[in-house]
This record gives structure tokens, C-alpha cells and sequence, in this order.
């Protein structure tokens, strides 16, 4: 082989690797930008969510102060029990 086509397989191995790393550069750049729109959208939904669920919670606390605890009598504590065995033996049958 002549030194000519030795020092071009040389360059053209060099174009190869530098265009591979610059290959790899881009795609980390690419992966880090990508991360960081995720989180920050994933950041600004959490705080969405976390609202919602405070104002949800305190909803459901309001509605259970205004119920009063009333004690079954023994009628409707039978009552209940038929319907859940009914149910069960439907289910089962």
C-alpha cells in the first residue's frame, strides 16, 4: 500500500469517529433537554394535583362534621345482615 491510501484510510477513519462522537454529544444533549421539559412539567402538575387534593380533603372533612352518629337498632342491624347474606349466596350460587 502506498503512504497516500494509508494516510487516506487514516482520514477517513478520523471523519468516522469524529462523526460518531458528534453523534453521541447530540444525543446526550438531546436526552438531558427532553429530561429537563419532562420534570418541569411533571413539577408544575404536582403542584396541580397537590392543590386539588387539599381542597378535595378539606371538601370531605366539612361534609363529615355535619353528620351526626346515629346508632342503629337492632331491626335494621337484621336487615343489613339478610341483604349482605342474600348477596353473598347469590354470588356464590
Amino acid at each position: 500500500m502506498t503512504k497516500e491510501k494509508m494516510n487516506e484510510k487514516l482520514d477517513v477513519s478520523k471523519r468516522m469517529f469524529f462523526r460518531s462522537a458528534v453523534a453521541v454529544v447530540g444525543a446526550v444533549t438531546t436526552a438531558g433537554v427532553a429530561k429537563t421539559v419532562a420534570t418541569a412539567s411533571a413539577d408544575s402538575a404536582n403542584q396541580s394535583n397537590k392543590r386539588k387534593y387539599a381542597q378535595e380533603a378539606l371538601r370531605q372533612e366539612r361534609i363529615m362534621l355535619q353528620k351526626k352518629f346515629v346508632l342503629m337498632t337492632d331491626d335494621e342491624k337484621k336487615l343489613m345482615l339478610d341483604e349482605i347474606l342474600g348477596n353473598h349466596h347469590k354470588q356464590t350460587a
